[in-house]
């Protein structure tokens, strides 16, 4: 009988060599998940190879896989940390000790910036590359996109009772408009829009809210 386990081993080891040995299991967990969002956000998830990813992270594909299951789990983990991030980051601008208008502007105006080298936004990104099949990461775009609506009805609600924002505007219909006009930003973004250009659309939308 033909002994076929030995070519499949042989092509194990192949795809192992190709990952760099550079860390042991014991890896910094955010430190790979940031390298690794960083190749889903440049290529997408159909493009990207767990060999692109094992040579971002310097992590061995057995060692992904044990922590994370599958490329699609990597890919999740690494949504899911570059979200709380983002969603930090929301919070503290429109934290800001400035009155409530100027925080939403200056909030709104970090989805204008052009200086990354990564254009657009990892979760935009992924949401336009959204399988109709892939309910695991419809639920968690669903998920984030709610939490950014909730703060930025949040400071609406400020602005209302500061008196600059309409006082009639139903806070969660604005912050679902905020949400599809930051979005909206992102992706013209990727076409390298001048960033006065954008700064124009958050004005325009800002003079919605009075």
């Amino acid at each position: 009988m033909t002994d076929n386990t030995a070519p499949r081993r042989a092509s194990a080891a192949r795809r192992d060599e190709s990952c760099p040995r550079g860390r042991p299991r014991e890896f910094d967990t955010a430190a790979v998940l940031t390298e690794a969002g960083k190749v889903f956000w440049r290529n997408g998830f159909h493009a990207t190879s767990v060999d692109d990813l094992c040579n971002a992270t310097g992590v061995l594909r057995g060692s992904l896989y044990g922590v994370f299951g599958d490329k699609h789990g990597i890919m999740m983990a690494a949504l899911d940390h570059y979200a709380e991030g983002a969603i930090a980051g929301l919070v503290e601008r429109l934290n800001a000790n400035v009155p409530p208008d100027v925080a939403l502007r200056n909030a709104l105006l970090h989805h204008t910036r052009t200086a990354s080298t990564l254009t657009g936004c990892f979760i935009t990104n992924s949401t336009l590359e959204l399988q109709p099949d892939d309910e695991a990461l419809h639920a968690k775009i669903r998920a984030i996109q709610r939490r950014v609506v909730t703060l930025l009805a949040a400071a609406v609600i400020r602005g209302q009772a500061a008196g600059v924002f309409n006082s009639d505007l139903d806070e969660k219909a604005v912050a679902d408009f905020l949400l599809c006009m930051t979005q909206g930003l992102r992706v013209l973004n990727k076409c390298k829009r001048k960033e006065d250009e954008l700064k124009a659309v958050v004005d325009v939308a800002m003079r919605a809210l009075t």
